[in-house]
């Protein structure tokens, strides 16, 4: 008797440890779903926060370059001589979108870490920042608009059903140019569905000098 109970122990013990692995099994599948869910909302989160630095970076760069801004009109040797504002010179209402051309040692163009792509550094641009230009007040104050826009991670190239539809391949190393982006759709209410952008707005004037 003692011989047999021991037995249907054993078989009892047998089936509930193949129970509790099956649920153990069923269990896990939901922890590694959400596991990888949970990653791919920190990827996102941490490329939307560099992409919002690098776009507070540029609103920085425009403001400096207001600096150098020191005479009103429309057509003043100040505006005309700096990097981002130069292309209101002459312009009667706005610009369009377009690359900036920056200083030495500053970029358009940004690595996935939000360093500046330039000489010396061998990581690929990730991020691509444009600039356009309008005036509110001719010849005193314009606002600037920058937006910096980039390929998504975690979207696979390949089958893609949608018109604008971006390709990695296509995007890494891509031109940073206005046409570009706007080939992509970055100018229409309809965005690529793999590529996100990053909008902000200053408002600079010009600078005012002492005995001017």
């Amino acid at each position: 008797m003692n011989h047999l109970d021991k037995k249907t122990r054993a078989a009892f013990t047998l089936i509930e440890v193949m129970i509790a692995i099956g649920i153990m099994t069923v269990g896990s599948l939901g922890i590694l779903a959400m596991h990888q869910g949970v990653g791919e909302a920190n990827r996102a989160a941490l490329e939307m926060n560099t992409a919002l630095a690098i776009t507070e970076r540029w609103v920085e760069r425009v403001e400096r370059d207001a600096l150098s801004w020191t005479e009103r009109g429309l057509n003043s040797s100040s505006l005309a001589g700096t990097y981002h504002l130069s292309g209101l010179a002459g312009t009667a209402l706005a610009t369009n979108w377009f690359r900036p051309t920056p200083p030495p040692g500053e970029s358009y163009d940004f690595d996935f870490f939000g360093g500046d792509v330039i000489t010396g550094n061998p990581n690929p641009a990730k991020y691509c920042t444009n600039l356009r230009l309008s005036w509110l007040r001719q010849g005193s104050s314009a606002r600037v608009d920058i937006r910096t826009f980039w390929y998504r991670e975690g979207y696979m190239p390949g089958g893609a059903s949608h018109p604008n539809w971006v390709d990695s391949s296509a995007f890494r190393g891509a031109d940073c140019g206005a046409a570009a982006a706007d080939s992509w759709g970055l100018n229409t209410a309809n965005l690529p569905p793999n590529i996100d952008v990053v909008f902000a707005s200053t408002v600079v004037t010009w600078l005012r000098r002492e005995g001017t």
